[in-house]
């Protein structure tokens, strides 16, 4: 007879899990020491447990198995089970096969807009400058589009150049801004002002990246190249003709 450990190996079920079908049902030891407690099983329980495994691959919950391996069950309740195991299945193809389009896609900008920023970023000195808009403060960069998009809402009608500030030099908050070069007739704005930087990245696309985020990622990995690293304010300058110019003090990394 085989012990669980032994079970275990053979099949690359662990033990936890071995013990949890015994307790769901599923897999009952041959023989139990009534002083130890230690499990024995028949060498044929092999084969149970590798069509457990099967099952649970295939998507099966434990109930629907213990279903499966009923030898009485009958042809109606096995079709069922089956039916809906198999439409289960077509429902998650369809949805992979959608999320690959996306990932896919994804991965196409990304290696495009790769290309166009080792094409056209440079380094320079930033200059200062002062903007008249919006801030709102945010935790984490993934609230970032949130806030930009309610800056713009409340922002004046602007046909200028569309200024874009994340400043995340605090550890508890990155200050999110949004305002014009031009002061628009409002009280609602106030000023803002822009440090220049002895050094810095520019990069700017002649049509706006799908994706700021990435655009950035792609900005630092190419900085990483040449020892460098972004910090401090970080600019997005939108042109009325859609040209978007990203900017970024940056420093020798250490």
């Amino acid at each position: 007879m085989l012990s669980i450990g032994e079970i275990a190996h053979r099949t690359g079920v662990s033990r936890r899990m071995l013990r949890h079908w015994e307790g769901e049902g599923l897999l009952t030891p041959a023989a139990t020491d009534p002083v130890t407690g230690y499990r024995r099983y028949q060498d044929s329980q092999l084969g149970r447990v590798r069509v457990i495994t099967r099952l649970r691959t295939l998507g099966f919950g434990l109930a629907e198995i213990a279903q499966l391996l009923d030898p009485l069950i009958e042809q109606p309740a096995l079709v069922t089970l089956l039916t809906h195991q198999a439409d289960t299945l077509q429902r998650q193809i369809t949805e992979a096969s959608t999320n690959l389009v996306h990932v896919q896609h994804r991965l196409d900008v990304i290696q495009s807009m790769s290309k166009e920023i080792v094409m056209n970023l440079s380094l320079a000195a930033l200059p200062h400058f002062e903007i008249w808009g919006l801030s709102s403060a945010v935790l984490d960069e993934t609230d970032i589009p949130h806030a930009v998009e309610e800056l713009y809402q409340e922002l004046p009608p602007s046909d200028d150049e569309i200024v874009l500030l994340y400043d995340g030099t605090r550890d508890d908050q990155i200050t999110v801004s949004v305002g014009s070069i031009a002061r628009p007739e409002s009280e609602a704005v106030s000023s803002i002002v822009v440090q220049e930087a002895p050094e810095g990245v520019t990069v700017t696309f002649d049509t706006p990246p799908e994706s700021i985020g990435d655009a950035w990622v792609l900005i630092e990995a190419e900085l990483e190249k040449r020892h460098l690293m972004s910090f401090g304010v970080y600019r997005q300058i939108n042109n009325a003709t859609g040209r978007v110019t990203l900017q970024a003090p940056v420093r020798e990394r250490s």
